[in-house]
């Protein structure tokens, strides 16, 4: 792990613990019990989204989608979703989100949290940790996550 990666550990633990948000109580659900939901993307995914979104629809399961972009905000994508995009402007030199990026996210306790991001990738990561989210879910192993999906 870079000097970076540490420094930004530590910034993020302090940030967690500072921040006064709802405490959330760790739970399951079944598909039909389930009404908020955030995913967690960069823009080179969405593409891969859109009829998950839709089969999310018509269960009524309302979706937010927050996309991770990293180029110029003239040519952030504009998807027909629900979403919020963080460019690099919403995160720290050490990759972790702003107090202005965590207020357009954290707007609602969601049922749902779905990191699409890899283990290297740290703002979706930090994204994860500081959201409120009953259940979070990734494609890979951390303590942040009670689910794993091998994918």
């Amino acid at each position: 792990m870079s000097l970076l990666n540490n420094i930004a550990t530590y910034l993020l633990s302090q940030k967690e613990s500072r921040l006064a948000v709802t405490k959330v109580t760790k739970q399951f659900f079944s598909w039909n019990k389930i009404s908020k939901m955030i995913l967690i993307a960069y823009d080179n995914q969405l593409s891969e989204l859109t009829e998950f979104i839709n089969a999310c629809k018509t269960d009524n399961i309302s979706v937010q989608v927050a996309i991770i972009y990293g180029g110029k905000p003239e040519q952030a994508p504009h998807p027909s979703f629900d979403n919020i995009v963080l460019d690099k402007k919403k995160f720290s030199v050490f990759q972790l989100p702003t107090d202005d990026a965590l207020n357009q996210v954290n707007t609602t306790t969601y049922d749902v949290l779905i990191n699409l991001g890899d283990p290297e990738q740290f703002q979706a990561l930090a994204l994860s940790k500081l959201v409120t989210a009953k259940c979070r879910i990734a494609r890979y192993q951390n303590s942040t996550f009670e689910i794993t999906i091998d994918s």
